[in-house]
């Protein structure tokens, strides 16, 4: 089985103010043919920690407010099934199942294997800062809803609540390295 996600592109920082600002910035790509939408944040707090952050992915709903439910539903070999509920806004429901490849304590990938959207497919990367214990943490997304929900149109949405993902990760992970529990 290949792994999921999208190609093994390694994220490269597009400027030194990507370290410098405690706010997450957020683009949209065009990758081997396929519209990103990537965001970054700097998070003060060791990798390790934002990694064990991310993968408790029951408790993932209590960060994430556009997820209702994110859950290990199975597993293939080092594939993890998790399914994930993401209600980006009003009535309207996402619910689809991702095969998801952990490879600690640097990178998560994860891509559609049923459910909602005709393509989701995914990184969370981390990469320690030079020098502090903080940690740079990149988010690339790619969503493809068939003819009613085209890429373009995905990206767009994503890229407006995505700055809201990444601060609900930096406000968990930077609360509970001063020792409140996550």
């Amino acid at each position: 089985m290949s792994k999921p996600g999208p190609s093994n592109h390694k994220m490269v920082l597009t400027a030194p103010s990507e370290i410098s600002s405690p706010k997450p910035s957020v683009r949209i790509e065009k990758r081997d043919g396929l519209i990103y939408v990537i965001g970054s944040v700097v998070i003060n707090a060791p990798r390790e920690k934002i990694w064990d952050t991310l993968v408790d992915y029951d408790k993932s709903p209590e960060i994430f407010k556009n997820l209702s439910l994110c859950r290990v539903i199975g597993n293939e070999g080092e594939v993890k099934l998790v399914r994930q509920l993401v209600k980006p806004g009003g009535p309207v429901k996402f619910d689809y199942v991702v095969d998801l490849t952990e490879t600690r304590p640097s990178l998560i990938q994860w891509k559609r294997r049923s459910g909602s959207f005709k393509e989701v497919m995914g990184t969370w990367q981390l990469e320690p800062v030079a020098t502090t214990s903080s940690t740079l943490v990149i988010y690339s997304i790619h969503l493809d809803g068939g003819m009613m929900l085209p890429p373009w149109l995905l990206a767009t949405q994503v890229k407006g609540y995505l700055p809201t993902v990444l601060t609900a990760l930096k406000s968990r992970a930077e609360s509970s390295r001063k020792g409140t529990r996550s």
